[in-house]
């Protein structure tokens, strides 16, 4: 790997393209277009042309999908 890759490798991505976005969580692109579709996955945003996703919303919509709907109770640390 060249020197210029290594310091590319460096940048923090704030956007990933759709089959980086898949690959990031160890799908595939047609697993992850089924995530999207059904909104369990962020839908892209076209910019000039280019679909990006934003890696928070990804991590986020994992965050949700990986711990299930009953996972985080919104009682809980409420005094009665």
């Amino acid at each position: 790997m060249s020197r210029g890759a290594h310091r590319l490798l460096s940048i923090p991505r704030f956007a990933l393209r759709r089959d980086e976005a898949a690959a990031s969580l160890a799908v595939s692109t047609t697993k992850f277009d089924e995530w999207c579709a059904d909104g369990r996955m962020p839908r892209g945003r076209k910019i000039d042309g280019v679909v990006l996703w934003d890696t928070g919303e990804v991590l986020d919509a994992w965050e949700r999908l990986r711990d299930g709907p009953y996972a985080k109770n919104p009682f809980d640390g409420v005094i009665a």
